[in-house]
């Protein structure tokens, strides 16, 4: 896709949820009561209607209609477009989701459309390099979570969760490395950084001996939430190839997360990550930006690749992506980029 200037590129959400088994969703009553006087017009009843499509259950149905006044989402979608309705129309009365299964059976709040912008971008960048699925190698993602020692690395996600997909709750979760102790004060520093009530901070001690620091964890625990973002993968990945400022959002955020600067002997900033796929993908985007790097697979570690940026490209680098929020990487950049040589 050729994207113009200035032109405002919006992500339609809920039709990824077309083909979902377990997204169900509460609808505005009076769409609803549209559509069933426009099946009983037309068919006599819900269960007559049902009737005429074999992947149409009618118990179920006349239950989704008259009992539960909730619907599958795919389903719903299926009978507004057999009854001559927009799928628009259908978009628009939706109040919330919820998943099947989920044991807090939580409304879960997403916009039918999401606008890509440089603030979008860098967030979503930060969630694919740093965040979590909720997946330990045998169960599928069911929440969507940012484990990092940064406070301010941790604050743009939480502002890219409520500006995105606001009225979600989420918690922050603090991990006490032992043998450190949370003092009141630490406790109500973080609380007002974030500016969370204690309802939504928990405290987590390690009983065994850990070398970091104090680890602090932002969680939302929305299967749905999580099975859309990544879902965007392809569809922002495919917008930032067509829009500078775009890519430069989307490298930041992965460095934020993934990227190391380096300023003693020698100087520059490199990536490092076993994902070849997405190593190769940021290199077609310093292209883009006509930035010089050198990429590899280093020798002595096993399926690592890497992408190097030299020290005549740090100025560059600078000004064009820097490391955003995270002060300490944008502190060293700034020295390293600004030496000035003997």
């Amino acid at each position: 896709m050729r994207i113009q200037k200035n032109e405002c590129i919006k992500l339609k959400t809920y039709d990824f949820f077309l083909q979902s088994q377990i997204a169900f969703v509460k609808l505005d009553c009076k769409f609803t009561a549209r559509i069933k006087e426009l099946i009983n017009n037309k068919y006599g009843s819900i269960r007559k209607f049902a009737d005429q499509y074999n992947d149409l259950n009618r118990n179920t149905l006349h239950a989704e209609f008259y009992r539960n006044q909730y619907f599958r989402f795919s389903r719903i979608a299926k009978i507004a477009k057999r009854l001559g309705l927009d799928l628009a129309e259908l978009y628009g009365s939706v109040q919330y989701f919820f998943a099947k299964g989920s044991n807090t059976h939580r409304k879960v709040f997403l916009p039918p459309k999401i606008v890509v912008n440089e603030k979008f971008v860098e967030g979503f960048a930060l969630y694919l390099a740093e965040g979590d699925n909720g997946s330990n190698g045998y169960t599928s993602p069911r929440k969507v979570r940012m484990v990092n020692s940064e406070l301010s690395v941790l604050k743009l996600f939480q502002e890219w969760l409520e500006t995105f997909f606001h009225d979600n709750g989420y918690y922050l979760k603090i991990v006490v490395p032992y043998p450190k102790e949370l003092s009141l004060d630490h406790y109500s520093f973080v609380k007002n950084y974030f500016e969370l009530p204690d309802t939504e901070i928990k405290v987590v001690k390690f009983c065994w001996k850990r070398k970091t620091d104090f680890i602090y964890r932002i969680c939302c625990d929305s299967s749905l939430l999580v099975d859309l973002i990544l879902s965007l993968k392809n569809q922002v990945k495919s917008i930032c190839m067509e829009d500078k400022k775009l890519a430069e959002a989307y490298i930041r955020g992965m460095m934020i997360g993934e990227g190391t600067v380096y300023f003693n002997k020698s100087r520059y900033v490199r990536i490092e990550m076993k994902n070849e796929s997405e190593i190769k993908y940021l290199a077609r985007l310093f292209d883009l930006l006509g930035l010089e790097y050198k990429i590899f697979l280093r020798s002595n570690r096993e399926n690592m690749w890497s992408i190097y940026i030299g020290a005549k490209q740090l100025r560059k680098y600078h000004d064009k992506i820097g490391f955003g929020v995270h002060e300490r990487k944008q502190r060293i950049l700034r020295m390293a980029a600004h030496k000035k040589l003997k």
